[in-house]
């Protein structure tokens, strides 16, 4: 197999590996089963894989990247498995009520989006990078290889929507308006302007401060990783928010996206900054690291074998910031040497 062949493939590997799979959603006794495994390739792994080819063949950044991810959280939560409308979903908690208007689960909605723009697609398509970046601007798939993936995830998503569509049937104006707002969103990642969302100076300007060896610019990208999703996670679980509006829920969690956003911009540089992405990457996956041992320890046969995607990620972290680290030092020294 090619290097371009192991790209594409580790990318549809990883998405549904890191949000199925580290973060317990669908656990290793639920996620290895052939139909599981093959249901979630064919909506996570080839959702990444289109989103990834659709950027990179209209010559967009990860403006486009976060809108389509955006799009596709809608896609499955909505449209598949309708887990924003119905207020049975296994997973809502007090959501099934905080938040609910309008025979949908908006705070829910929100939480989910994010996730999967996040976790389920920009985070699998920039590891794939750092780990590939001789493909970081071409493609991947063929056009022959594209039209075979879109066909397989519309397929995906059309049987998940009619084995779920029997548990529960939202109203059909919430559907069509989830479905054009998928349109609409997919319109305006295609219309995005390329630097939309990436560096604002050349170098980054997150200089260590005492004590130097801690608050390293490193070991900042690293905690605004963390932080990020720990307390998105926080908010949207109901933790210090359930006292506020369900508007005032939304608007935090949308608070905590932006400001993430604006501080990379803003903070990492455009140049020389793969050890810095490698940094934020790893420490989006800490948190789901550390989730899936919390949900190890927690006992519940259904977590069992939870800590072998946590220690799995752990070796994965290391192998990714020493290879990016290596290849930095080797291009530091090629421009030395000129």
């Amino acid at each position: 197999m090619t290097d371009r062949g192991k790209a594409a493939w580790i990318l549809a590997l990883l998405s549904p590996i890191i949000a199925e799979l580290l973060s317990g959603s669908s656990p290793p006794i639920e996620f290895f089963l052939p139909w599981s495994f093959i249901g979630l390739l064919g909506m996570y792994g080839a959702g990444a894989l289109l989103i990834r080819e659709f950027t990179v063949k209209w010559n967009k950044g990860w403006a486009s990247v976060i809108v389509l991810g955006v799009a596709y959280g809608i896609i499955e939560e909505g449209l598949a498995v309708k887990s924003f409308f119905d207020p049975g979903w296994m997973d809502l908690g007090d959501l099934n009520t905080y938040g609910r208007f309008w025979s949908t689960n908006w705070v829910w909605a929100v939480w989910l989006v994010i996730y999967h723009s996040t976790i389920s697609i920009a985070l699998p398509i920039l590891l794939t990078q750092l780990l590939y970046p001789q493909f970081k601007a071409a493609r991947l798939l063929t056009d022959r290889q594209l039209r075979t993936v879109i066909v397989l995830f519309t397929v995906d998503i059309g049987v998940y929507a009619l084995l779920f569509g029997t548990v529960y049937v939202p109203p059909a104006a919430q559907y069509v308006l989830a479905a054009l707002v998928v349109f609409i969103l997919f319109v305006a990642a295609k219309r995005a302007p390329l630097n939309l969302v990436s560096a604002r100076h050349l170098r980054e300007s997150w200089k260590p401060h005492w004590p130097r060896r801690i608050l390293t610019p490193d070991f900042r990208f690293f905690m605004l990783g963390f932080l990020f999703i720990f307390t998105s996670f926080l908010v949207a679980s109901g933790s210090f928010t359930r006292e506020l509006h369900p508007i005032g829920t939304i608007m935090i969690l949308l608070a905590i996206s932006a400001g993430t956003i604006l501080l990379l911009q803003h903070k990492m540089g455009s140049r020389n900054n793969e050890v810095h992405k490698a940094y934020f990457a790893v420490g989006l996956l800490s948190f789901l690291i550390l989730l899936a041992f919390l949900l190890q320890l927690g006992g519940a046969p259904e977590m069992t074998g939870m800590a072998g995607p946590g220690v799995a990620f752990i070796i994965f972290s290391i192998y990714l910031v020493r290879k990016v680290k290596k290849r930095e030092l080797q291009a530091v020294a090629l421009r030395s040497t000129r």
